[in-house]
């Protein structure tokens, strides 16, 4: 029975040998110590398994406007316009409200704490001022914060719910003084 034992031990060990040494060679090596995550919970820019893609992208998880829009047609999660006050009031996703990189009201910082997840969209496909806010808001405690792949453009020609009008929670800018 030793010897049973002493043999699996020992296939198991050169597995992980030549396992290694497989990975050490390949063009794709999984990057060890960090997480391997499924391809849809991968941030862009980067591999699946982690490692660092070519070309530095954000910090901040994205999603989709496939995988936004039904979030917002159910109200599960809170969705953050951070372009500025004119463009939101123009139009913006329905019940988003407008935060632009700075101070978050305590109000809205509350509200958005509410949700599983917190959706940050702006006008640029990039996501520059998205990404700044949703950064802030990860320091602020606010735990899924994602930046919309596509901003609000994309949004609008994929037929998602929008709206116009004044922020609701944030109020004018005059009342903000």
């Amino acid at each position: 029975m030793k010897r049973t034992f002493l043999q699996i031990g020992l296939l198991c060990i050169a597995g992980a040998v030549v396992g290694l040494g497989a990975n050490a060679l390949s063009p794709r090596a999984v990057v060890l110590g960090k997480p391997v995550l499924p391809q849809a919970e991968a941030q862009p820019g980067t591999c699946a398994t982690g490692g660092a893609a070519p070309s530095a992208f954000a910090a901040v998880p994205r999603i989709t406007v496939e995988q936004a829009k039904p979030l917002c047609v159910a109200c599960t999660a809170g969705f953050v316009d951070a372009r500025n006050e004119e463009e939101f009031a123009e139009g913006h996703i329905t019940n988003a409200v407008h935060l632009p990189p700075g101070d978050v009201p305590p109000p809205v910082l509350a509200q958005l704490k509410g949700y599983g997840t917190v959706v940050v969209y702006d006008a640029d496909p990039q996501g520059t001022m998205a990404e700044a806010v949703a950064m802030g808001l990860r320091e602020m405690g606010v735990k899924d914060v994602r930046v919309l792949q596509g901003s609000w453009t994309e949004w609008l020609a994929k037929g998602a719910p929008g709206s116009s009008g004044p922020c609701p929670v944030c109020g004018p800018a005059e009342a903000k003084q």
